[in-house]
């Protein structure tokens, strides 16, 4: 049997985070049209901030991956399918072959599919004979390989895939207004999957930033990692606030904030780039420790104007923002 390959998908790794992933897909598909940016807003992935206090590595990909990337596709009328795990469990070969099927089934209806491979990569296609998947990561234009058998198993434990069934139609205005809901919930509630004790979520983030940085207990190469994530997460807020107050006028001043947010932030990775080793942050200065000050106070003023902004119906959600 020949490969079965969706020549037509292209992935580029610019947010550095699921939504690059997402994106192709969508777009592929034809159920994206929108810059990029537009996506990582209107599904809310910009505004999500959580660190690891040591300010790990993994800070950028620790959240619930479940119920995230679910809502993000609920929100711009996705309809998804999704699978997470640990590969060390009993059951974890049952939901490999229903991965495998899943997945295979997807590329057959013309779709892509997003999975876990110690980063979020594209599966665009598969072939049955050699009983392999072909998937693209990102950062890299060639096509790769990945065994059947190998699905899942990666450096780390996890295992996630997400397929994409069916579009429904939306309207983009109220989209954005519930993603700049979603926005104030992300930057006010602590994810409850992490533990306190070892991240810190949302506006509560730039303490443990300038706790490790001032006290000097951060990982070195982890730091500089969340540094590089989140200054691109700042520039697709800031991008796509402003795309959004084309649709929303009376959303302006929220889109300055962010932009200011998304120019400091961009300061934070020319001095981290300036002052350190390749790809690991060397002891901070003054200056720099600074910035991230005037980061915490630019976000919180873009959360104070969305609050005002949406007073009535953020009050009507009562103690849960986030609910729809």
């Amino acid at each position: 049997m020949s490969a079965s390959i969706l020549s037509s998908v292209q992935f580029r790794a610019e947010s550095l985070s699921f939504t690059d992933a997402l994106y192709g897909v969508l777009v592929a598909k034809g159920w994206f049209s929108l810059p990029k940016p537009m996506l990582a807003g209107m599904t809310g992935a910009c505004f999500r901030f959580s660190v690891h206090r040591q300010l790990h590595a993994d800070s950028a990909t620790a959240y619930n991956w479940m119920a995230e990337h679910l809502v993000a596709c609920d929100l711009i009328g996705v309809i998804a399918s999704q699978w997470g795990g640990y590969n060390f469990t009993p059951t974890f070969p049952l939901y490999q072959r229903q991965a495998v099927r899943d997945i295979k089934s997807s590329i057959d209806r013309g779709t892509a599919a997003v999975l876990w491979k110690d980063r979020f990569v594209i599966v665009n296609g598969y072939h049955e004979a050699k009983q392999l998947f072909y998937y693209l990561d990102g950062r890299s234009a060639a096509v790769q390989e990945l065994s059947f058998g190998e699905l899942g198993l990666n450096q780390t434990p996890y295992c996630y895939y997400q397929v994409y069934e069916h579009l429904l139609e939306t309207d983009v205005l109220q989209v954005i207004k519930e993603s700049y809901m979603q926005a104030v919930f992300r930057a006010e509630t602590p994810d409850i999957m992490l533990p306190g004790t070892d991240y810190a979520c949302g506006l509560s983030a730039y303490d443990a930033i300038l706790n490790a940085l001032q006290s000097g207990n951060y990982d070195a190469a982890g730091a500089y990692e969340t540094i590089s994530v989140y200054a691109a997460a700042k520039r697709d807020a800031a991008q796509y606030t402003r795309y959004a107050a084309g649709y929303w006028p009376a959303s302006q001043e929220v889109a300055g904030h962010y932009a200011e947010l998304a120019v400091l932030y961009e300061k934070i990775l020319d001095t981290a780039e300036m002052n350190s080793t390749p790809g690991a942050l060397s002891e901070p200065c003054s200056s720099f420790i600074d910035l991230f000050h005037a980061a915490r106070a630019a976000e919180t003023a873009a959360i104070r104007s969305i609050r005002t902004l949406l007073h009535e119906p953020i009050a009507n959600r009562f103690h849960d923002v986030g609910l729809r």
